[in-house]
C-alpha cells in the first residue's frame, strides 16, 4: 500500500510554515516505524499513565495538553488524583509543562474554575501550566495529549494521543457503569453518565511529531487571551503567563514498530496568524476528505452531534460517488449538555445533518436507530446505499 494515498502529502497539508513536516529526513509528512497500541476507555487510559508518570526521573520531561482538567479526578485509585500525579512529578524535578483550554464562564457549564484550579496547583509544585485560549472559535482547543521524554532512556518515550481528558466522567471502563467522579450532563444520562472514548499509545519516531505540536504552539508569542479582563485578573494573581524555560528537543526515538503515523490539526485563520500557521490549517478537514473519497465499501464514524451541514457534505459527496458504500455513523441520542440554551443548536445541526445524509442515497435508503445503554454514544443511525 502506498501511504501517500490515504495520508496528506507535505503540499495537500496547506500550511508550508510548520515544522511538522519539514523536520522529517525524507521529506514525507508522516513517521513510520511505530508502536500504535489503542487504550479503550479511560480507566486503561489513566491506569497506564499513572505508572508512566510515576516512573519519570529527574530531568524527564511531562508535556502535556487538555480541554478540560479536574484537579481531583482519579487515575486509578486514592492518592492518584491528576494534579498530586503532576505535582509530584513536578517536586521531583520533573520538568513539566501543560497548555490548557481557557474556558467559558462556569454558568455556562464549561471548566474555567477547574482548569485555573489544576494549573495553580501544578504552578506551585515548580511546573508551568498556561490558560491558552490562542486557539480561536472552532479551532483546536480540543488537543488532549501528553508526551513523556526520558533523555538517556529514548526506549521509555510515549505519547498519548486521542479523545480523553484528565478529568471527570473520564474514568469508565467496558462495564460502562460510568465514573465515581461524574460530570454534570444532561439530566437524561443520569447522575453517572457512562463514556466512551479512546486514546493511543504511541511509540516511536511519532513521539517527535506530537512533542513538535505542543511546542509550536507554546512558543507562539500570541497574548494568551485577548480577553483584557483575563489578562489583569492574571496581573493581579500574578499567573503566569510565560511560555518559558522548554529545554531543547530531544532526537526522535528509534523505530520500533510497522505503524505509520500522521499528525492533523485544526487552526482557524486569526488576525495576525499562528507563527506555525499564518492562514491557519484545516489539515483534519483535508485528511478526511482525502480518506473518504478513496472508501469503495464502509465508513464507520463516530461523532458527538454530526456537527453541521459542512460536515455532512463529505460523506454526502462519498455516498454518492460510490454506489456500494454503506455510511455507519454512531452519534448520542441525545446532546451532552441540556437545557434550552446548549441543546437547540446541537439537535438542529444533528437533524440537518442526518437529514443531508439519508436523501444522498436512492429511494430504497434505510434509517435504523438502536438504543444502547453500553456506551456514551447511543443511537446507531446507519445509511446504506441499498436495502
Amino acid at each position: 500500500m502506498n501511504l501517500s494515498d490515504w495520508f496528506l502529502t507535505a503540499e495537500e497539508r496547506g500550511n508550508s510554515a510548520t515544522v511538522l513536516d519539514r523536520r522529517h529526513p525524507s521529506g514525507e509528512a508522516w513517521t513510520a516505524g511505530n508502536e500504535v497500541r489503542p487504550l479503550v476507555h479511560g480507566a486503561s487510559y489513566f491506569s497506564e499513565l499513572l505508572v508512566s508518570v510515576r516512573s519519570l526521573q529527574p530531568g524527564d520531561l511531562l508535556l502535556f495538553t487538555d480541554w478540560r482538567g479536574d484537579p481531583d479526578e482519579l487515575l486509578d485509585g486514592a492518592g492518584t488524583e491528576v494534579s498530586r500525579v503532576l505535582c509530584d512529578a513536578a517536586a521531583a524535578r520533573v520538568v513539566v509543562r501543560g497548555l490548557v483550554w481557557r474556558s467559558h464562564l462556569d454558568r455556562l457549564r464549561f471548566s474555567e474554575r477547574e482548569n485555573r484550579h489544576l494549573g495553580e496547583d501544578i504552578n506551585a509544585a515548580g511546573g508551568i501550566r498556561l490558560l491558552d485560549m490562542r486557539g480561536r472559535p472552532g479551532g483546536s482547543h480540543h488537543q488532549k495529549f501528553v508526551v513523556l521524554r526520558h533523555p538517556g532512556r529514548p526506549e521509555l518515550d510515549v505519547a498519548y494521543v486521542g479523545g480523553i481528558d484528565l478529568c471527570h466522567s473520564r474514568r469508565d471502563d467496558p462495564e460502562h457503569l460510568g465514573d465515581h467522579q461524574p460530570q454534570p450532563m444532561a439530566a437524561v444520562y443520569s447522575e453517572r453518565p457512562p463514556w466512551h472514548d479512546i486514546q493511543v499509545a504511541i511509540r516511536g519516531p511519532a513521539v517527535g511529531d506530537v512533542e513538535t505540536v505542543f511546542r509550536e504552539r507554546w512558543h507562539d508569542p500570541s497574548p494568551l487571551s485577548r480577553n483584557p479582563l483575563h489578562r489583569l485578573r492574571d496581573r493581579l494573581q500574578r499567573v503566569d503567563t510565560k511560555a518559558s524555560g522548554l529545554p531543547d528537543q530531544l532526537p526522535d526515538p528509534a523505530p520500533r514498530g510497522r505503524g505509520a503515523v500522521q499528525l492533523l490539526r485544526t487552526y482557524p485563520p486569526r488576525r495576525r496568524g499562528y507563527p506555525f500557521a499564518p492562514a491557519g490549517e484545516r489539515s483534519v478537514a483535508r485528511g478526511v476528505d482525502k480518506a473518504i473519497s478513496r472508501a469503495r465499501h464502509l465508513v464507520y464514524l463516530e461523532d458527538q452531534y454530526l456537527w453541521s451541514r459542512d460536515v455532512a457534505a463529505r460523506f454526502c459527496t462519498a455516498l454518492q460517488a460510490q454506489p456500494d458504500l454503506l455510511l455507519i455513523a454512531v452519534i448520542p441520542l441525545h446532546p451532552d449538555q441540556g437545557g434550552r440554551f446548549a441543546q437547540p443548536p446541537n439537535l438542529v445541526g444533528r437533524s440537518q445533518s442526518l437529514s443531508m445524509l439519508q436523501r444522498a442515497g436512492p429511494a430504497a435508503t434505510e434509517s435504523r436507530c438502536m438504543a444502547s445503554r453500553t456506551t456514551r454514544a447511543h443511537p446507531c443511525t446507519s445509511t446504506p446505499r441499498s436495502a
